[in-house]
C-alpha cells in the first residue's frame, strides 16, 4: 500500500523541479516535472486513495494463489522480480477478479499456501490490498 508519505516525497520532488525550472531554465529538469506531475497524479494518488477504500470499506477475504509469476528484469543490473497472482469469484456476479501483487526481489513460493488475505470493497474491486505480512522478507507496495 501506498503511503501518505510517499505522496508528499513525490509531491516535494516534482516542486524541487518546478523551482529549478524557473530558477535555471533547462528543458529537461521541466519535463522531468511534467513526468514527475503525472506520475503522483495519475499513479501514485489513485494507488493511495485505492489502498485508503480498501482499508475503511473492505472486506477481508481468503483469494486462492493461482501462481507466481516471474520474470528478469533489465539482466543482471535489475535482477529477478515475482509477483503473487490470486483469484476470488465476486459476490455480486461471480465473475474470477483477479488480484497481484507488488512485485518483490525474493521468491515467495516457498512461503505460500492455497490462500491469501485481501481487503477488497467490492463496489470498487480494483482498490484493495494484499496482505503480505506473512512473509519473512520486506516487499515494496509501490506498483499496486
Amino acid at each position: 500500500m501506498i503511503t501518505l508519505t510517499t505522496i508528499v516525497i513525490a509531491i516535494v520532488f516534482t516542486l524541487a523541479l518546478l523551482i529549478a525550472t524557473f530558477v535555471a531554465p533547462n528543458p529537461i529538469t521541466g519535463v522531468l516535472a511534467l513526468v514527475m506531475g503525472a506520475l503522483v497524479y495519475f499513479v501514485l494518488w489513485p494507488k493511495y486513495e485505492g489502498g485508503q477504500l480498501a482499508l475503511s470499506q473492505g472486506v477481508e477475504i481468503q483469494a486462492a494463489v493461482q501462481e507466481v509469476r516471474h520474470w528478469n528484469v533489465g539482466g543482471d543490473v535489475g535482477g529477478d522480480k515475482y509477483e503473487i497472482l490470486a483469484v476470488a469469484p465476486r459476490p455480486d456476479n461471480g465473475q474470477i477478479q483477479q488480484f497481484v501483487s507488488p512485485p518483490m526481489t525474493t521468491d515467495p513460493q516457498p512461503y505460500l499456501g492455497d490462500t491469501v488475505s485481501v481487503t477488497v470493497d467490492w463496489s470498487h474491486p480494483q482498490a484493495y490490498i494484499m496482505d503480505l505480512s506473512f512473509l519473512p522478507f520486506r516487499v515494496d507496495s509501490l506498483r499496486r
